[in-house]
């Protein structure tokens, strides 16, 4: 290590130390979403539920990486600071709140102190792989303590649904309280969705008569291909004119061309957002997949590689055939499905498969998040 990252590290430990002994801030609430990288996710969703139902009410702190483009006029409704920086310090070990939807570790210098509410909302509602404690052999014991020191510094996680409850209470070394509220990043799927199409058409220039196609693929990291065989032409050309394909790539893949025949929405900074602007989804193996069975829309599996897939990677929380999203192989097999979808099916292996899960969605999530931190305001 560096002799000035040394003398950081002994500079920060210091003064996190001095900043233990300033009175906490009860109405103060730190946010952070995706290692600092993005105004998004849960906690996104929670702060724009208290601006609009809380005015004044709250000390607003969302943390962000230096190099990050902050969204616009977001510095005007609340405090923003730096990553690793003393400002960063002091609002973490003065804040009452601590909300994140990401685990916590040495990286984040937060040394939890008595009367701080630590709330992790986590980032999605239900998943297909296995996670945690699930699938220890895919991780390392470093990350395996990690996330055990962190369990220890929860106070509540979030569910969306009684199958991540089930999953929490086993694989997440995590005995306290989990709230079963749903989750606050999938309450735009039932509040004002006219609102965000239309957000999202304008962004787009999209004609409000399209329907918007929105194909995104999970991270593979031996795939050269960024969009693992998919025609966007074919699939516009046989969808027709009434059809706008968009195509949002994993954050891990640097989208280096845009496709002929889709708009590339890979910057757009908020993927719930598209998700409910869009009519149909197309993804393989995503979790965004079960986003759109709670919005209640169109979702199909695009995957040439599933056997290959299904063999290598960790292990899924559901046999991937018996979803109730259809699979397509090839483009062959996409574009007939998609052009003989049967709706009324869908819908109800949809309302069979949420029944399954136990969900809470119904878009009160962040409702009840703020209700129990006015509970706990003390």
């Amino acid at each position: 290590m560096k002799l000035i990252n040394i003398i950081k590290k002994i500079r920060h430990n210091v003064y996190i130390e001095f900043c233990r002994h300033i009175p906490l801030e009860k109405n103060k609430i730190i946010f952070w979403a995706n290692s600092f990288k993005q105004y998004g996710c849960s906690p996104k969703y929670i702060t724009e539920y208290i601006l609009k139902n809380y005015p004044n009410q709250f000390d607003l702190v969302w943390v962000f990486e230096p190099e990050i483009t902050i969204p616009e006029d977001l510095d005007k409704k609340v405090r923003i600071v730096h990553y690793f920086s003393m400002e960063y310090l002091k609002e973490l070990h003065t804040a009452k709140f601590v909300i994140c939807n990401m685990r916590t570790g040495n990286a984040h210098y937060w040394k939890k102190r008595s009367g701080q509410i630590y709330i992790q909302t986590w980032h999605s509602s239900l998943r297909l792989k296995m996670i945690e404690g699930d699938a220890t052999e895919h991780f390392d014991s470093d990350y395996i303590d990690m996330c055990k020191e962190d369990s220890k510094k929860m106070d509540i996680l979030l569910s969306g649904c009684k199958f991540s409850t089930q999953i929490m209470k086993r694989a997440f070394w995590y005995d306290g309280e989990i709230l079963e509220c749903g989750t606050p990043r999938c309450d735009i799927f039932f509040n004002n969705t006219d609102v965000t199409k239309k957000k999202v058409y304008e962004h787009y220039n999209i004609p409000a008569e399209c329907k918007l196609i929105l194909y995104a693929p999970t991270f593979r990291s031996n795939k050269p291909s960024d969009f693992l065989g998919m025609d966007f032409k074919r699939l516009k050309d046989a969808m027709g004119n009434k059809y706008v394909i968009g195509a949002r790539l994993h954050p891990n893949v640097l989208e280096s061309v845009v496709p002929e025949g889709a708009i590339s929405m890979s910057k757009y900074s908020d993927m719930q957002e598209l998700i409910a602007a869009a009519d149909i989804l197309i993804t393989d193996f995503s979790s965004c997949m079960f986003d759109m069975a709670i919005a209640g829309k169109i979702c199909v599996l695009y995957a040439p590689d599933l056997e290959e897939y299904l063999e290598k990677e960790r292990g899924l929380y559901f046999n991937i055939k018996e979803l109730p999203f259809p699979i397509a192989k090839d483009m062959n097999e996409l574009c007939r499905v998609l052009l003989n979808f049967d709706d009324k099916k869908y819908q109800f292996m949809l309302e069979k498969f949420m029944g399954r899960i136990g969900s809470f969605e119904d878009g009160h999530a962040a409702e009840r998040i703020c209700e129990v931190i006015c509970q706990n305001l003390k």
